[in-house]
Formats: structure tokens, C-alpha cells, sequence
């Protein structure tokens, strides 16, 4: 097929479906052996530290805590080095990708500043978050991932967490549509 067929067709498909989203849905899988030292509920004292990272992803991640999401942090040396936000089923909104069971919650976020990339932050981060929810008595805890995310299913899957399915949403003519396939 000529590269010239290819864009006329990316072009027709462009004009029909105006945004999409292909996502990974990964799950807790059991209480994480590791503790995740270092995770705290993010407050306050955080928040500063991160509106001033040089990190574009860590400093969106304000937009959650100012929606009322509760947030965890991973410290270093006293400063969040990554930062993660949740959700229960009232707060997440985003049924149309996953819907969450009546006692899960949603891992809605997750970045770690550039400089401490490759350490295995997220990795504890994720343990330790998962571990508080988890004792305080959540079923389970969902993430989705954009499938092409790689360090992210890396980290998850380091974390102990599994693919549970994978989910295809596309906006045709001002609505949402979606397809979700569970795995085993």
C-alpha cells in the first residue's frame, strides 16, 4: 500500500474518530511482601516541593490532590522524589475504561522526578501504596496504563501487580465508546 493510500486513510479515520485511548488494566495481586519505606500520605508539607519540580509529569500531578484525590509520596532525603494519586469509585470517572468494583480503588497517577529515574522508586512506591490500601481494607488496587508504556508495565509488573485486561476507547461524533476485553 502506498504511503499516499496510508495517510488518505489516517486521514478518513482522523475525521471520524476525533480522540481514542488504549490502555492496559493491570491489578494488585495480593498483599506486597515489601513494606515501601519511605511512602507517606502526601500532604501540605509535599505539595510545595512538587509545584516547583522541574519534572513536567510531577508537577501535573497537583491537578489530582486539587480534585480531592488522595495522594502517597515516596521520599528522598525529605522531598517527594515520586508521587502517586488514587481514587474510590465515587471520585475515579473513568468508568468507560474500567469500572471499579464497589471496594476497589484506582491508582489514577503515577511520576517520579527525571533525576531519580531507573532506582526503582515507582516500584516501592507502588508496593507501599498498595500495602496501605490494602490494609485498610480495599479488595484490590487498579491502574490503566497506555499500552505502549513500557517503564510503567515494567514497573507495575515488578510490583507484583498482573494484566487483568485491556480496553479500547474511541470518541466518534462528540461521544465515547469503548470495548473492554478482560484476560485471565
Amino acid at each position: 500500500m502506498s504511503a499516499l493510500v496510508k495517510d488518505g486513510i489516517k486521514a478518513a479515520i482522523g475525521m471520524l474518530i476525533t480522540d481514542y485511548r488504549l490502555n492496559w488494566i493491570v491489578a494488585s495481586a495480593g498483599m506486597p511482601d515489601a513494606a515501601g519505606q519511605g511512602v507517606v500520605e502526601a500532604g501540605p508539607e509535599h505539595y510545595g516541593a512538587i509545584a516547583e519540580s522541574l519534572t513536567p509529569k510531577v508537577k501535573s500531578a497537583l491537578s489530582y490532590a486539587r480534585q480531592g484525590l488522595p495522594g502517597m509520596v515516596l521520599l528522598q532525603e525529605g522531598r517527594p522524589a515520586s508521587v502517586a494519586h488514587f481514587a474510590r469509585a465515587g471520585q475515579y470517572g473513568r468508568d468507560a475504561t474500567w469500572p471499579l468494583r464497589a471496594n476497589e480503588v484506582a491508582l489514577m497517577d503515577i511520576a517520579t522526578e527525571q533525576s531519580e529515574r531507573g532506582r526503582g522508586l515507582a516500584v516501592a512506591l507502588i508496593r507501599g501504596a498498595t500495602r496501605r490500601y490494602l490494609e485498610a481494607g480495599a479488595d484490590r488496587v487498579v491502574a490503566f496504563i497506555w499500552w505502549t508504556n513500557t517503564p510503567s508495565v515494567r514497573a507495575f509488573r515488578k510490583a507484583g501487580w498482573r494484566r487483568i485486561g485491556f480496553t479500547a476507547e474511541w470518541q466518534w461524533r462528540g461521544r465515547w465508546f469503548a470495548l473492554r476485553i478482560p484476560l485471565r
